[in-house]
């Protein structure tokens, strides 16, 4: 695994729940500091694993069953009727939705959902 020593631990902090409470490794992370701060995490928890890109300051989740393709967490919570309404444009005119707070939260809010879901097409 690829780690940089200073942005782990917040990163754990912020994240640490997705190996605590819902039982995944993180078995990747790559940190490009001179690059907008951007990082990418991979986890894993057979058969699932999730991706978190943190880029520009948004972080964008995508997840996949076994070799299925990777989907984009947004799109898939639309359709499974938690609107993208749910948080407003922020100020500087992004989505919401995209911080990593929000990310943070909606993933621990959601992640049983997204996961059920998903398990489906194992």
């Amino acid at each position: 695994m690829t780690q940089d020593a200073g942005l782990l631990p917040g990163w754990r902090q912020r994240f640490g729940f997705l190996e605590t409470d819902f039982g995944f490794t993180l078995t990747d992370f790559c940190d490009s500091p001179t690059a907008f701060d951007n990082c990418v995490a991979q986890y894993a928890r057979s058969p699932f694993e999730l991706r978190l890109a943190r880029e520009r300051g948004q972080v964008f989740v995508e997840l996949r069953c076994g070799t299925r393709p990777w989907q984009d967490k947004e799109p898939l919570l639309d359709r499974l009727g938690v609107a993208w309404g749910r948080h407003p444009t922020a100020d500087d005119g992004s989505w919401s939705g995209y911080h990593t707070a929000v990310q943070a939260q909606d993933l621990r809010r959601h992640l049983p959902l997204l996961l059920q879901h998903m398990s489906a097409f194992a």
